[in-house]
């Protein structure tokens, strides 16, 4: 049989030989939360994760199990992930005693086994789960409990945040730890190469997240106008001019407004980390200065 092609990304590699080394066969349930084991206890950080509907869940791993089962490495069926063929030990002498001795301490740690272990030990991604309380039993759900209250915000907020050099995942727990409800991408065009953050995925993966999901393009700034930003006064001059435009956009502002007493924690999303290089910082001045709004870069 041929051999698939070898996977592009460092992460995958790693992904099929953890799946080799425990066991080649699992629930796609067991695998989630062996692969969240080895980046939280073995040193490993090539996947993060939220909690979702049965404790720690990465969509980026999810999402390259289909490609590796496209590539013919996989085989994917409802509630399980086998690997199709062997994979090459294509990792670090490291990585691999690493992934060696973690796969040999969890050995015959699967199922109902597993999942008390996880919502014990990181009972923040049991938050949202469904099977919380069931599996764990009344008195040790009270963790889980006391890390929802943790989360639950009284005041209303309008927080802006960025995405570069997050992943999708790290980005959403931001969101979730600051009770977030309502997203606003103030991008003109919200489209991404990086796994999560174009606005198809934003819209149908968010909601199931407890997070709504709205674009606001009108509030973004063309794409030829953010050309050539090479200094600190490109930018200053960039900002001048949008803020003159905001005049025009009241309405828009008015809506924000209005969203936030809603919605009591909503967001302003664009790409850039550092507020002072995004427009979402004028947004967020305009309306603290004019509505007395409570703002907070995240």
């Amino acid at each position: 049989m041929t051999m698939p092609k070898t996977p592009k990304y460092y992460r995958q590699r790693f992904l099929l030989l953890l799946l080799e080394r425990v066991g080649g066969d699992l629930s796609k349930l067991d695998f989630q939360k062996l692969l969240f084991l080895s980046q939280q206890e073995a040193g490993f950080s090539y996947y993060d994760f939220v909690p979702y509907h049965y404790g720690c869940y990465s969509f980026q791993a999810q999402s390259d199990i289909n490609l590796l089962e496209s590539l013919g490495w996989l085989e994917e069926k409802q509630r399980s992930v086998r690997l199709r063929q062997k994979p090459e030990d294509a990792l670090s002498f490291d990585d691999r005693v690493a992934l060696d001795r973690f796969a040999s301490r969890l050995e015959g740690c699967r199922g109902q086994d597993l999942l008390v272990y996880v919502y014990k030990h990181y009972p923040y991604y049991a938050t949202r789960s469904k099977i919380a309380e069931d599996v764990l039993g009344k008195a040790a759900y009270r963790t889980v409990q006391a890390e929802q209250d943790k989360i639950k915000r009284k005041t209303n907020v309008l927080y802006t945040i960025g995405y570069e050099g997050r992943s999708f995942e790290s980005y959403v727990n931001c969101l979730l730890k600051h009770d977030v409800k309502l997203l606003c991408d103030v991008r003109q065009n919200p489209l991404s190469r990086k796994f999560g953050f174009s606005k198809g995925l934003l819209n149908g993966l968010l909601p199931k997240l407890g997070i709504a999901y709205r674009h606001l393009p009108e509030l973004g700034i063309p794409s030829d106008l953010r050309k050539e930003l090479d200094t600190a006064e490109d930018y200053t001059r960039l900002f001048k001019n949008y803020r003159a435009t905001l005049a025009d956009k009241t309405e828009l502002l008015q809506l924000l407004q209005t969203l936030v007493g809603e919605h009591e924690r909503i967001a302003l999303t664009c790409f850039e980390k550092e507020q002072y290089r995004c427009h979402r910082h004028c947004i967020s001045d305009y309306l603290q200065h004019h509505y007395h709004i409570r703002v907070c870069h995240l």
